[in-house]
Formats: structure tokens, C-alpha cells, sequence
């Protein structure tokens, strides 16, 4: 008695094991097609808009402490690497509060204001980022 009761336990087992490995297969089929399909959308600059944005207010706020917005000094002070402080400088030239060396005599809140505004321009236009960039 205590084997057939076994057997049907088993048999109960097995059939919720079946049922679980069909959701999981149709699951899997699922997150493959969504990678896919993820895959082939145009890539979205919105985080690197971000970053550099916050990069910019870094590089700004070095300088008004005192220290020169140089790359040897981004990459000491902000761990900044060749790549982010190039689109940094980028973002800030085409907020037109930077003339490729220094930040200009600008007041902060309108250094910000100008920041916040060229990045959600460039998340949205990442050639014109990708223009300034390469000059």
C-alpha cells in the first residue's frame, strides 16, 4: 500500500515536473526573441548623454575649485578615461560654455542650465555630439 501510494506521488511529480519544464522552454523561447528583437533597435544615446553630462559638471566644478579641467587631471580627480573626457568636452563645446581648454566665466547656474539642456538635445541628436567630438 505504502509503494503504490509512492508510485502515484511519483507519477503526480513527474507531471508537474513536465508541465514546468514546457513553461520554462516556452519562457526561454520568449527572452531570446526579446533579446533579438532589442538587438536590432537603434542604439539609444540617452546614457551616454547622461554620463557625460554629469562628467561636464565634474570637469566644471574642478575648475571653479581651482584646478585646470586638463585630462591628466579629470582622470586623478574623476577616474576619467581619454573617451569620457572627449565626449565630455564635447557636451560642454556644444553647450558653447567651453572653448576646448577651459571653461568660460560663466555663472554656475547657468553652466548647469546650459548642460541640462544640451544633454536631453544630444540624447536626442547623438550625431551633433559625434560632430563636435571628432574636431
Amino acid at each position: 500500500m505504502i509503494l503504490e501510494e509512492l508510485q502515484k506521488e511519483n507519477t503526480k511529480l513527474n507531471v508537474n515536473l513536465s508541465r514546468m519544464s514546457a513553461v520554462l522552454a516556452q519562457n526561454q523561447l520568449e527572452v531570446d526573441r526579446l533579446r533579438r528583437s532589442v538587438r536590432r533597435q537603434k542604439p539609444s544615446y540617452s546614457w551616454l548623454a547622461e554620463r557625460v553630462e554629469l562628467d561636464a559638471k565634474g570637469l566644471y566644478t574642478m575648475q571653479y575649485a581651482g584646478l585646470q579641467p586638463f585630462r591628466r587631471n579629470a582622470k586623478e580627480v574623476l577616474g576619467m578615461g581619454r573617451r569620457r573626457w572627449g565626449w565630455t568636452r564635447a557636451l560642454a563645446v556644444l553647450a558653447g560654455i567651453h572653448d576646448g581648454d577651459l571653461f568660460d566665466d560663466v555663472d554656475p547656474r547657468t553652466v548647469i542650465q546650459r548642460l541640462n539642456e544640451v544633454a536631453e538635445y544630444a540624447a536626442e541628436h547623438p550625431q551633433t555630439l559625434r560632430e563636435r567630438r571628432a574636431r
